[in-house]
């Protein structure tokens, strides 16, 4: 039995419950994006691929596909990170 997919599955309920932003409960991904030109992603597990047209950041249960021109990877951490650049789409899979 998979006891983490459990867990996790009461975190994001208790989260619905209580009315709390699932991110901070459960340690979702939270994505704000500010027009087209910079993306910024909170508890992110790292980046998969990166190029200037494209950069996959993996995100636990998802993988977030950013798309555009002259994307760059400003700044990183362990739990946040900033992409700006023309971005054209953000893809979640």
């Amino acid at each position: 039995m998979d006891r983490s997919g459990k867990k996790e599955g009461l975190l994001e309920k208790t989260a619905e419950v209580f009315d709390l932003p699932g991110d901070v409960v459960a340690g979702l991904p939270r994505i704000e994006l500010t027009g087209s030109r910079e993306l910024r992603m909170e508890n992110h597990k790292g980046i998969l691929s990166y190029g200037d047209d494209e950069i996959h950041i993996s995100g636990g249960k998802l993988v977030v596909k950013v798309r555009g021109a002259g994307l760059e990877l400003k700044s990183m951490n362990a739990s946040q990170l900033l992409i700006t650049g023309a971005i054209r789409a953000v893809e979640l899979e």
